[in-house]
Protein backbone atom coordinates (compact mmCIF):
# COMPACT_ATOMS: atom_id res chain seq x y z
CA UNK A 1 0.00 0.00 0.00
CA UNK A 2 1.24 3.66 -1.02
CA UNK A 3 -0.12 6.65 0.24
CA UNK A 4 0.26 10.36 -1.23
CA UNK A 5 -0.47 13.44 0.28
CA UNK A 6 -1.14 16.62 -1.76
CA UNK A 7 -1.89 20.02 0.27
CA UNK A 8 -4.02 22.47 -1.39
CA UNK A 9 -4.74 25.81 0.82
CA UNK A 10 -7.99 26.84 0.57
CA UNK A 11 -10.81 29.39 2.52
CA UNK A 12 -13.84 28.28 3.84
CA UNK A 13 -16.57 30.98 4.67
CA UNK A 14 -19.07 29.91 7.40
CA UNK A 15 -21.66 33.00 8.19
CA UNK A 16 -23.59 33.56 11.37
CA UNK A 17 -25.44 30.36 12.51
CA UNK A 18 -29.07 30.68 10.95
CA UNK A 19 -27.81 31.46 8.16
CA UNK A 20 -26.00 28.90 5.27
CA UNK A 21 -22.49 27.99 5.25
CA UNK A 22 -20.35 28.86 2.01
CA UNK A 23 -16.79 27.86 0.69
CA UNK A 24 -14.45 29.83 -0.99
CA UNK A 25 -12.41 27.88 -3.17
CA UNK A 26 -9.75 28.85 -5.40
CA UNK A 27 -11.54 32.85 -5.57
CA UNK A 28 -15.15 30.88 -6.16
CA UNK A 29 -17.45 30.62 -3.80
CA UNK A 30 -19.92 27.28 -3.33
CA UNK A 31 -22.57 26.58 -1.18
CA UNK A 32 -22.33 23.67 0.70
CA UNK A 33 -23.52 20.71 -2.11
CA UNK A 34 -21.40 22.41 -4.73
CA UNK A 35 -18.49 22.02 -2.42
CA UNK A 36 -18.82 18.83 -1.90
CA UNK A 37 -19.20 18.19 -5.71
CA UNK A 38 -16.47 19.73 -5.86
CA UNK A 39 -14.04 17.85 -3.71
CA UNK A 40 -15.36 15.07 -5.18
CA UNK A 41 -14.27 16.41 -8.91
CA UNK A 42 -10.74 16.69 -7.01
CA UNK A 43 -11.15 12.78 -5.66
CA UNK A 44 -12.20 11.95 -9.51
CA UNK A 45 -9.30 13.97 -11.27
CA UNK A 46 -6.44 12.24 -9.35
CA UNK A 47 -7.63 9.34 -9.11
CA UNK A 48 -7.70 9.39 -12.69
CA UNK A 49 -4.24 10.95 -13.42
CA UNK A 50 -2.50 8.63 -10.68
CA UNK A 51 -4.24 5.62 -11.72
CA UNK A 52 -5.22 4.88 -7.79
CA UNK A 53 -8.19 2.83 -6.62
CA UNK A 54 -9.81 4.92 -3.63
CA UNK A 55 -9.18 8.64 -3.85
CA UNK A 56 -10.22 10.60 -1.03
CA UNK A 57 -10.31 14.29 -0.24
CA UNK A 58 -10.36 15.88 3.27
CA UNK A 59 -9.35 19.18 4.51
CA UNK A 60 -7.74 20.49 7.91
CA UNK A 61 -8.73 23.57 9.62
CA UNK A 62 -5.09 25.78 9.83
CA UNK A 63 -6.90 29.12 11.48
CA UNK A 64 -9.83 30.53 11.65
CA UNK A 65 -10.79 34.21 11.41
CA UNK A 66 -13.88 35.74 13.09
CA UNK A 67 -15.12 39.14 11.15
CA UNK A 68 -18.40 40.41 11.89
CA UNK A 69 -20.48 39.34 9.13
CA UNK A 70 -18.85 35.54 8.27
CA UNK A 71 -16.14 33.50 9.34
CA UNK A 72 -13.21 33.06 7.35
CA UNK A 73 -11.57 29.11 8.37
CA UNK A 74 -8.24 28.18 6.16
CA UNK A 75 -7.94 25.15 5.82
CA UNK A 76 -5.42 22.52 4.20
CA UNK A 77 -7.20 20.18 1.44
CA UNK A 78 -5.83 16.56 1.99
CA UNK A 79 -5.82 14.28 -0.82
CA UNK A 80 -4.75 10.74 0.18
CA UNK A 81 -4.51 7.62 -2.19
CA UNK A 82 -4.53 3.56 -1.66
CA UNK A 83 -5.21 0.29 -4.20
CA UNK A 84 -5.72 -1.68 -1.45
CA UNK A 85 -8.43 -0.01 0.85
CA UNK A 86 -10.03 2.99 1.30
CA UNK A 87 -8.87 5.62 3.80
CA UNK A 88 -10.92 7.50 6.60
CA UNK A 89 -8.72 10.60 6.61
CA UNK A 90 -9.66 13.67 9.31
CA UNK A 91 -12.63 12.49 9.94
CA UNK A 92 -12.21 12.85 13.77
CA UNK A 93 -13.15 16.07 15.94
CA UNK A 94 -14.18 17.95 13.23
CA UNK A 95 -17.22 16.38 11.93
CA UNK A 96 -19.09 17.60 15.50
CA UNK A 97 -18.66 21.12 14.06
CA UNK A 98 -22.04 22.65 14.85
CA UNK A 99 -23.02 19.56 16.57
CA UNK A 100 -23.11 18.19 20.73
CA UNK A 101 -19.57 17.27 21.71
CA UNK A 102 -20.09 13.70 22.17
CA UNK A 103 -20.94 12.62 26.13
CA UNK A 104 -17.79 11.55 28.43
CA UNK A 105 -17.54 10.57 31.95
CA UNK A 106 -13.84 11.69 33.12
CA UNK A 107 -11.98 11.60 35.98
CA UNK A 108 -9.55 15.08 37.07
CA UNK A 109 -6.98 15.65 38.80
CA UNK A 110 -8.82 15.83 42.11
CA UNK A 111 -10.51 11.73 41.21
CA UNK A 112 -13.91 13.99 40.75
CA UNK A 113 -15.80 12.43 37.67
CA UNK A 114 -16.44 15.54 35.42
CA UNK A 115 -19.21 15.21 32.43
CA UNK A 116 -20.13 17.81 29.79
CA UNK A 117 -22.92 18.83 31.66
CA UNK A 118 -20.08 20.45 34.16
CA UNK A 119 -19.49 22.73 31.60
CA UNK A 120 -22.93 24.02 29.81
CA UNK A 121 -23.78 27.38 30.14
CA UNK A 122 -20.11 28.43 29.68
CA UNK A 123 -18.04 28.76 26.53
CA UNK A 124 -15.21 25.96 26.75
CA UNK A 125 -11.77 25.71 24.85
CA UNK A 126 -10.61 21.79 25.32
CA UNK A 127 -7.01 20.81 24.67
CA UNK A 128 -6.73 17.40 23.56
CA UNK A 129 -2.86 16.80 24.64
CA UNK A 130 -0.35 14.15 25.95
CA UNK A 131 2.95 14.36 28.32
CA UNK A 132 5.59 13.42 25.45
CA UNK A 133 3.91 15.23 22.70
CA UNK A 134 6.44 18.01 21.51
CA UNK A 135 3.99 20.60 19.71
CA UNK A 136 1.55 19.87 23.11
CA UNK A 137 4.35 20.91 25.15
CA UNK A 138 5.61 23.84 23.31
CA UNK A 139 1.92 25.16 23.23
CA UNK A 140 1.33 25.36 27.03
CA UNK A 141 2.41 28.56 27.53
CA UNK A 142 0.65 30.12 25.17
CA UNK A 143 -2.62 27.76 26.16
CA UNK A 144 -1.24 29.60 29.59
CA UNK A 145 -1.13 32.91 28.64
CA UNK A 146 -4.76 32.47 27.14
CA UNK A 147 -6.31 31.22 30.31
CA UNK A 148 -5.00 34.06 32.32
CA UNK A 149 -6.69 36.30 29.55
CA UNK A 150 -10.01 34.82 30.37
CA UNK A 151 -9.73 33.64 34.03
CA UNK A 152 -13.36 32.10 34.89
CA UNK A 153 -15.17 33.77 31.97
CA UNK A 154 -14.20 30.65 29.74
CA UNK A 155 -13.74 27.29 30.85
CA UNK A 156 -10.27 25.82 29.98
CA UNK A 157 -10.15 22.16 29.59
CA UNK A 158 -7.26 19.64 29.14
CA UNK A 159 -8.12 15.84 27.92
CA UNK A 160 -5.20 13.26 27.93
CA UNK A 161 -5.10 9.53 27.44
CA UNK A 162 -2.32 9.71 30.17
CA UNK A 163 -2.72 8.15 33.22
CA UNK A 164 -3.30 11.11 36.21
CA UNK A 165 0.18 9.85 37.55
CA UNK A 166 1.97 11.05 34.83
CA UNK A 167 0.06 14.07 34.25
CA UNK A 168 0.99 14.68 37.69
CA UNK A 169 4.41 14.50 37.27
CA UNK A 170 4.55 16.28 34.29
CA UNK A 171 3.11 19.60 35.94
CA UNK A 172 5.77 19.29 38.49
CA UNK A 173 8.17 19.93 35.63
CA UNK A 174 5.82 22.59 34.00
CA UNK A 175 2.77 24.03 34.57
CA UNK A 176 -0.01 23.61 32.39
CA UNK A 177 -3.09 25.66 34.52
CA UNK A 178 -6.34 23.88 32.46
CA UNK A 179 -8.48 21.61 34.44
CA UNK A 180 -6.90 17.95 32.92
CA UNK A 181 -9.32 14.87 32.64
CA UNK A 182 -7.17 11.91 32.72
CA UNK A 183 -7.36 8.07 30.91
CA UNK A 184 -9.46 9.07 28.45
CA UNK A 185 -8.55 6.53 25.82
CA UNK A 186 -11.15 5.59 24.88
CA UNK A 187 -12.97 8.19 24.59
CA UNK A 188 -10.08 10.09 22.72
CA UNK A 189 -10.16 7.09 20.14
CA UNK A 190 -13.40 5.60 19.80
CA UNK A 191 -15.86 8.58 20.59
CA UNK A 192 -14.12 11.91 19.02
CA UNK A 193 -11.86 9.57 16.46
CA UNK A 194 -9.74 11.64 17.06
CA UNK A 195 -5.78 11.13 15.04
CA UNK A 196 -3.62 14.50 16.13
CA UNK A 197 -2.22 15.95 18.85
CA UNK A 198 -2.54 18.91 19.82
CA UNK A 199 -6.14 19.58 19.04
CA UNK A 200 -8.49 22.76 20.48
CA UNK A 201 -12.12 22.37 20.29
CA UNK A 202 -13.54 25.53 20.90
CA UNK A 203 -17.78 24.84 22.67
CA UNK A 204 -20.54 27.43 22.79
CA UNK A 205 -22.48 28.04 26.02
CA UNK A 206 -25.25 25.31 24.86
CA UNK A 207 -22.34 22.60 24.50
CA UNK A 208 -21.95 22.43 20.54
CA UNK A 209 -18.55 22.59 18.88
CA UNK A 210 -17.99 25.22 16.94
CA UNK A 211 -14.57 25.49 16.15
CA UNK A 212 -11.32 22.82 15.82
CA UNK A 213 -8.03 23.86 15.20
CA UNK A 214 -4.62 21.77 15.11
CA UNK A 215 -2.82 23.73 18.32
CA UNK A 216 -1.96 27.07 18.13
CA UNK A 217 -0.43 28.14 15.24
CA UNK A 218 3.37 29.30 15.51
CA UNK A 219 5.83 31.26 13.47
CA UNK A 220 9.23 32.43 14.56
CA UNK A 221 8.09 36.03 15.17
CA UNK A 222 5.35 34.81 17.47
CA UNK A 223 7.39 32.96 19.60
CA UNK A 224 8.47 35.44 22.33
CA UNK A 225 4.60 36.98 21.62
CA UNK A 226 1.72 35.16 23.57
CA UNK A 227 -0.97 37.50 22.47
CA UNK A 228 0.39 37.54 18.67
CA UNK A 229 0.32 33.64 18.60
CA UNK A 230 -3.11 33.43 20.02
CA UNK A 231 -4.97 35.91 18.07
CA UNK A 232 -7.03 33.60 16.46
CA UNK A 233 -8.04 31.86 19.27
CA UNK A 234 -8.92 35.11 20.77
CA UNK A 235 -11.45 35.85 18.28
CA UNK A 236 -13.35 32.84 18.08
CA UNK A 237 -13.40 32.93 21.89
CA UNK A 238 -14.68 36.90 21.64
CA UNK A 239 -17.62 35.43 19.11
CA UNK A 240 -18.68 32.37 20.78
CA UNK A 241 -18.79 34.89 24.33
CA UNK A 242 -20.87 37.64 22.79
CA UNK A 243 -23.58 35.16 21.72
CA UNK A 244 -26.39 34.48 23.98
Amino acid sequence: MRYYLFFIVVGICQLSVGQETYYNFQDEIFDEVRFREKLKTIETLYGEQANYKYTTASYKIRSTQVRQDSIIQNVEVVLSQSNSAPLDINTGVQRFINTPLPDFELQNLKTNLKTNADYKGKVTLINLWFTSCPPCITEIPYLNYLKDSYKDQVHFVAITFDTKDKVDRFLIRKPFNFEHLVDATTYLHKELNNNAFPKLILIDKKGDVRFVENGVILSGNTASQPEAAVTGLKEQLDFLLKEE
